[in-house]
C-alpha cells in the first residue's frame, strides 16, 4: 500500500471553510471526538468523617487543598479568620518552620494559604507522584498544636500589610465594601483584618475560633488531577495522628440582603457598583441562570481590538465615553449578590448608571432572542471555566463539597447553563430589580450620583 493510500484512510476527515469572495481556504483534517474525555468525578468519606473529593483529569500536575469551612462569615471577632490564615503554616513540634517550607520548595511545589467568605484553606499544586509527601504535610499544618507567642506576633506585621496592599486597589475596596452594605454581618464582614481589630485580638481567640470550625464535617481535602483510591488512603493515614471532632457547635443565621448606600473618596478613575440580590451555587438551576445573566449583559469587550463599547452584552452601549461596564455575579451557600460595575469619568458615571439600569430593565421585559441567548450560554460556559485556575477549582470544589455534600464538575455545570431559557432569564432579571440595591462609589465624591439619582 502507498504512503498516500495510507495517509488517507488514517485522515478521513477534511473539512474545507471558504471565505465569501475570497480564494483563501481553511482545512483542518483529523478525527474530530464528540465529546473530550472526561475527567473523573469522586467522591467519599474518609474514617474520621472528613470529605475527600477529586476530580482526576489524569495529567501530570496535581493540585490539593485542606478546605475548611471556616471564613469571614463565620467570625465572632473581626479580623481572627484572616490572622488565622496568615499563621496556618508555622512550626511543627520538634520542627521549624524553615525545614517545613523548604520541603515544599525542594521537590518544586507551592504552598500558600487562602481566605473567602465561606471558607480558610491551605494548598499546593505539584507532580502526580509528589501527592505522598504532600498530603501529611498540608494536614499536619492544619492540626499542628504548636503555636508560640513570637508566631503570633509575627503574623501581625505581614497581616496589616497584607490588607493595606489589597485595599490599595479600589476594585477590591468597592467589593468589599459593597458585601458590607448589601448583608452588614456574616458575609458582610471583611475579608481584610483592620488594624483596630489586630491590636484587639489574642492566640486564644485564633484558638477558639479553629476549635469551633476545624471539625470533621467542616473539612474537605480536594484534589485535583490525583487518583481518588490513593488519595483517600494517603487521607485516611495522614489523619491517624490526629484527633479530630466530629461536628462543629456552630449555628449560622441565613443572610438578609438588605440593601443601602456607602460613598468612599478616592483618587484616580472613580468606580460605582450596583450590586442586586443574586442566587445561591447551592440552588443549581438559579446559578446557572444568573451566569448567562451576567454574560447576557456584560459589555466588557472580549477581543483586544476595539473600545470599552465594541462588547456584545447588552450593557456594552451604556458605556459613555470615558467609561468601562461590567456584570459581575458573587454566589455563596445561601445567598448570592448580583449586578453592575462602572470604572471611569466620575463625570460620565451618571449617565452610565442610569443606561445601565435601563439595560437591566429591558432584559427583565422581554426575553432575549434565540440568538442573544445562545452566546450568552456559551460566554458562560467559557467565563466559569477560564475562571478556575487548579489552585481555584480545588478551591471550588471544597465549597461546593462542604456546602451540599456533592459538586458539580465543569462539563455538569455547561449542561446546567445549557437548560437555561430565555424565560429563566428574564424572570432572573426581573427579581434582582425587585430588591431593594446596594450601591458603593469610590472617587470624586463631587461628581459621583447617588443611589436614588439612577
Amino acid at each position: 500500500m502507498s504512503l498516500r493510500r495510507v495517509s488517507q484512510s488514517l485522515l478521513p476527515h477534511r473539512r474545507t471553510y471558504a471565505i465569501a469572495a475570497s480564494p483563501v481556504q481553511y482545512s483542518r483534517r483529523g478525527d474530530q471526538p464528540a465529546l473530550a474525555p472526561l475527567a473523573v468525578k469522586s467522591l467519599s468519606r474518609a474514617a474520621n468523617g472528613v470529605a475527600v473529593a477529586s476530580l482526576d483529569h489524569r495529567g501530570p500536575v496535581s493540585a490539593l487543598a485542606v478546605v475548611i469551612g471556616a471564613g469571614t462569615r463565620h467570625e465572632a471577632l473581626p479580623g481572627v479568620a484572616h490572622l488565622l490564615k496568615s499563621s496556618l503554616v508555622r512550626a511543627r513540634p520538634g520542627d521549624n518552620v524553615v525545614r517545613a517550607l523548604r520541603e515544599f520548595e525542594l521537590r518544586g511545589n507551592t504552598l500558600y494559604t487562602a481566605l473567602s467568605r465561606e471558607t480558610t484553606l491551605i494548598g499546593s499544586t505539584f507532580l502526580r507522584d509528589d501527592l505522598v509527601d504532600v498530603i501529611p504535610g498540608l494536614v499536619s499544618h492544619v492540626f499542628n498544636p504548636s503555636f508560640h507567642a513570637y508566631e503570633f506576633l509575627d503574623a501581625i506585621p505581614f497581616v496589616t500589610a497584607e490588607t493595606e496592599a489589597a485595599l490599595a486597589d479600589p476594585a477590591t475596596r468597592v467589593f468589599d465594601a459593597l458585601h458590607t452594605v448589601a448583608f452588614r454581618r456574616g458575609l458582610g464582614n471583611s475579608l481584610f483584618a483592620s488594624k483596630a481589630s489586630l491590636g484587639v485580638l489574642k492566640r486564644a481567640d485564633l484558638q477558639s475560633f479553629a476549635s469551633a470550625n476545624f471539625t470533621a464535617d467542616n473539612i474537605a481535602v480536594v484534589g485535583s488531577g490525583v487518583a481518588h483510591d490513593e488519595l483517600e488512603a494517603l487521607v485516611n493515614k495522614a489523619f491517624e495522628s490526629f484527633a479530630v471532632p466530629a461536628t462543629a457547635s456552630k449555628t449560622i443565621s441565613a443572610p438578609t440582603f438588605f440593601g443601602g448606600e456607602a460613598r468612599i473618596a478616592g483618587s484616580g478613575p472613580s468606580h460605582f457598583a450596583i450590586g442586586l440580590k443574586g442566587a445561591a451555587f447551592t440552588n443549581t438551576h438559579a446559578y446557572a441562570t444568573h451566569l448567562v445573566l451576567r454574560a447576557l449583559l456584560d459589555g466588557t469587550p472580549r477581543l483586544k481590538w476595539g473600545s470599552a463599547s465594541s462588547g456584545a452584552g447588552l450593557l456594552a452601549s451604556a458605556a459613555a465615553p470615558g467609561t468601562a461596564v461590567s456584570a459581575f455575579n458573587s454566589s455563596y451557600t445561601d445567598a448570592g449578590i448580583f449586578g453592575i460595575y462602572i470604572t471611569g469619568d466620575a463625570a460620565a458615571i451618571q449617565q452610565a448608571g442610569k443606561q445601565s439600569i435601563a439595560a437591566l430593565k429591558a432584559a427583565a421585559r422581554e426575553p432575549a432572542s434565540a440568538a442573544d441567548l445562545a452566546r450568552a450560554q456559551k460566554v458562560a460556559i467559557v467565563d466559569a471555566e477560564s475562571a478556575l485556575t487548579r489552585d481555584e477549582l480545588v478551591a471550588d470544589i471544597g465549597k461546593q463539597v462542604l456546602a451540599s455534600k456533592q459538586f458539580l464538575s465543569g462539563v455538569e455545570l455547561a449542561q446546567a447553563v445549557a437548560k437555561v431559557s430565555a424565560d429563566d432569564v428574564a424572570k432572573a432579571a426581573q427579581a434582582a430589580l425587585a430588591s431593594k440595591a446596594a450601591v458603593v462609589a469610590y472617587g470624586d465624591l463631587a461628581k459621583l450620583p447617588y443611589a436614588d439619582e439612577l
